[in-house]
């Protein structure tokens, strides 16, 4: 059976992108005689990306005019015309797909593109429904995003053979939300991405002095994410200025990921706190450095609304770096007892969190140790076969028909 797996964000864009990363490999690990996966995606960028990894990733086109076209098809009196006149009958990517002999779509993300399928079944991955849960956050309500997102979910998810979430909140959330029936949505956890599986003997050998490089005079808290308004870097600075204002110790934030629209506001508040020179912005951080910028750190914080699962704390886990996160429903659920769970809406309660972490190494080293339990529990073969009993169950009934 041919698989198109298609991947049409960019690579480099965040945490969910790194999970396409993370599929795309298990994928090309487990390929075999029986099922083929044809890897798609039209951003170039992402074809060097992923032959980094060994996969080759075809290159496919989609232009303004074939989605302009494909708006068009999605009329009923159109769709209705094409089909009994037979012209036109594919649209550009049908057409692709069909000379490829592709069975079924795998998207690897919220996409867009699966609006212009009309000729392929299709699994659909949904990250998150945070435009829900917090439609307060400028990027999910502004210039009608909300409207996008929905029109988007409504579109697609009904007729998806199986909808891929993070986790079973998640998939309670689908189903309540969008009327899907609860067999077609499936759970498959979120894994950590590719650049912490990093040997003992490679980090040694690599070596990278994150605070000699960067010029940090003494411990920091390390939050990779971009600079989006619900990834709350504000809550930090206010945490940090306290710490130094009422207890007169210095902690110092690296921060690292693009900026979204809101790293002007945060730098310059910063400043106005006057923490300004304890705030280390590294922009997009080479992947090789990202082990290190954990493990030398005293702690992952991240203090974002936005779940319920999170790449970084997964990452944390793996690489022995004790983690702060939010005591919100479903965000704490995934994480249990691992973390050191913060109030986001009151920075004393990370104040305190890290006067513990720094006095306390009995207790961080008992979180560290869950958080490898966590990750135990949940690996590349469990995913892999959670996505293959999907595609033994299509390929039953694709024989029904070729």
């Amino acid at each position: 059976m041919n698989i198109a797996v298609i991947l049409d964000y960019e690579l480099q864009a965040g945490g969910g992108f790194q999970q396409s990363i993370s599929t795309s490999v298990i994928l090309n690990k487990y390929k075999n005689e029986k099922y083929n996966f044809i890897f798609l995606t039209p951003l170039k960028k992402n074809q060097d990306i992923l032959r980094n990894y060994g996969i080759h990733a075809k290159h496919i086109h989609i232009s303004f005019f074939n989605r302009f076209v494909s708006y068009f098809r999605r009329n009923y009196l159109i769709g209705k015309a094409i089909r009994e006149f037979k012209i036109f009958q594919y649209a550009k990517l049908d057409r692709y797909l069909l000379n490829l002999d592709v069975d079924v779509i795998y998207f690897l993300a919220p996409s867009w593109l699966a609006l212009q399928v009309e000729a392929h079944k299709y699994l659909f991955t949904v990250w998150d429904l945070c435009h829900r849960d917090f439609m307060e956050f400028p990027e999910v309500y502004n210039f009608r995003e909300f409207e996008v997102r929905e029109r988007l979910f409504h579109a697609v998810l009904p007729k998806a053979i199986a909808v891929i979430v993070d986790s079973e909140l998640g998939k309670e959330n689908i189903i309540r939300r969008y009327g899907i029936d609860k067999r077609r949505v499936v759970s498959l956890p979120f894994l950590p991405s590719n650049t912490v599986k990093i040997s003992e003997e490679t980090y040694a050998a690599n070596d990278i002095d994150v605070k000699h490089k960067y010029h940090i005079p003494g411990e920091y808290l390390f939050y990779p994410a971009q600079f989006w308004s619900h990834k709350n870097h504000r809550y930090i600075l206010d945490a940090l200025r306290k710490l130094k204002e009422k207890h007169g110790k210095i902690i110092n934030a690296v921060f690292c990921g693009s900026d979204k629209g809101n790293l002007n506001f945060i730098l310059k508040k910063a400043k106005e706190y006057q923490i300004h020179d304890q705030i280390f912005y590294i922009g997009y951080a080479d992947t090789a450095e990202i082990p290190y910028l954990y493990r030398q750190s005293i702690a992952l914080v991240m203090p974002t609304y936005f779940g319920p699962t999170n790449i970084p704390p997964l990452e944390a886990f793996a690489l022995g770096c004790p983690v702060c996160y939010p005591h919100l429903p479903g965000l704490e659920d995934q994480m249990k007892d691992a973390v050191f769970l913060m109030d986001i809406e009151n920075p004393d309660s990370l104040v305190e969190i890290l006067l513990k972490i720094d006095k306390d190494r009995s207790l961080v080293n008992e979180k560290i140790t869950r958080g490898k339990r966590i990750l135990e529990k949940w690996n590349e073969i469990d995913f892999w076969n959670g996505l293959k009993n999907i595609f033994d169950e299509y390929e039953i009934k694709l024989k029904c028909w070729k």
